[in-house]
């Protein structure tokens, strides 16, 4: 049975990678037709291979070296694709920001 695995990325972007079976057609480039599909969240478990990095090229939290200063409410240092700074909107919450063009590049160190 082949199994297609969704990850999820740190950049909050996501990855395909297949897992071909004995089954699939034309040295397992065409999956079998029981296929089954799996969704990896980020971080990855340890059962599973690390994830890959993102290759699209428009993904700013790779330009950006993977540490940025969040746009929208300010926090710096974010070092995942989706900012963690906390809020006060009609209640507590968090940013939950995706990093965009308008982001700017974050110190290394803290």
């Amino acid at each position: 049975m082949c199994q297609l695995l969704i990850y999820d990325l740190i950049c909050c972007h996501s990855s395909q990678k297949w897992d071909y079976c004995a089954e699939s057609q034309t040295s397992g480039r065409i999956p079998c037709k029981h296929q089954t599909f799996k969704v990896v969240s980020y971080p990855t478990p340890a059962e599973f291979e690390p994830a890959p990095i993102c290759h699209r090229s428009e993904c700013h939290f790779n330009r950006l070296d993977g540490v940025w200063n969040c746009c929208w409410c300010g926090k710096t240092h974010n070092t995942t694709g989706r900012c963690s700074g906390g809020m006060m909107y009609y209640e507590y919450t968090t940013c939950d920001h995706i990093c965009c063009p308008f982001c700017k590049r974050g110190d290394q160190g803290f």
